[in-house]
């Protein structure tokens, strides 16, 4: 019997940056759905999937209308190992403001709950003291529109940039609910549809979710690193699946 525990995949893949991810590699990963794929989220309980508020705000939002899909791979072709959910409550952070983008985050609940296998497990949420040093290793995940075009899932490996440098970039826009990744040259971010989606660090032998694809200034761009909702900061009680 396989134990899952939050933040360890069971499958050992090779992870390689700017290319498709191994299935199993991000078991936590989900696409979110209103007909098509819309946003990214992550699966942190059984029952919960964490996203971005801009993603599922919004008076036409209704939980009914979201379909979310637990160990995809791909988009267009078929996928033997996914689970499919409806939701059935959206929780979106009390503090959140459309106007600025702060507190970014959102809840799904699940409308019952999934069994962890190889390629569907939780990931490990950053704890509120968790500090993240500009420079340090992450990683985004999705099916955004930069390299293969969606189709398939993507990693993209992007260091964490400091708040005070992120500030450079977006002088108006940046909080402490909110942390930036990203390369100086660009290259490498999220971009359309990864919206929701999770940035993870490796702790030990453990992925921990640190942030929330939230904007940024179009897709990879130089100067200008992508800007994610910061999970330690706002994962507080009410608010915690």
């Amino acid at each position: 019997m396989t134990l899952f525990m939050c933040g360890q995949p069971s499958l050992n893949t090779r992870i390689v940056g700017g290319q498709a991810a191994p299935p199993g590699s991000w078991p936590w990963q989900v696409s979110l759905h209103i007909l098509d794929h819309f946003c990214g989220g992550s699966l942190v309980t059984d029952q919960w999937v964490l996203t971005a508020a801009h993603c599922v705000e919004g008076w036409y939002m209704a939980p009914s209308l979201v379909t979310v899909y637990l160990g995809r791979q791909s988009q267009e072709e078929s996928n033997p190992n996914e689970v499919v959910r409806k939701a059935t409550q959206i929780t979106i952070h009390p503090d959140y403001n459309s106007s600025t983008v702060d507190n970014d985050i959102a809840l799904i609940r699940l409308s019952e709950p999934v069994s962890f296998t190889n390629y569907i497990s939780p990931v490990c949420l950053a704890a509120s003291n968790s500090t993240f040093y500009s420079g340090v290793e992450s990683w985004v995940t999705g099916w955004g529109t930069i390299g293969i075009g969606g189709e398939f899932k993507i990693n993209k490996n992007v260091p964490v940039v400091g708040n005070r440098q992120c500030m450079c970039s977006y002088p108006e826009n940046i909080t402490e609910n909110m942390m930036c990744a990203g390369l100086q040259e660009g290259g490498k971010d999220a971009c359309q549809r990864d919206s929701g989606g999770p940035l993870v660090s490796k702790q030990g032998d453990r992925w921990i979710q640190a942030g929330i694809v939230s904007f940024g200034e179009g897709c990879a761009e130089p100067d200008f690193p992508g800007v994610y909702a910061r999970v330690g900061k706002m994962l507080k009680y009410p608010f915690s699946p």
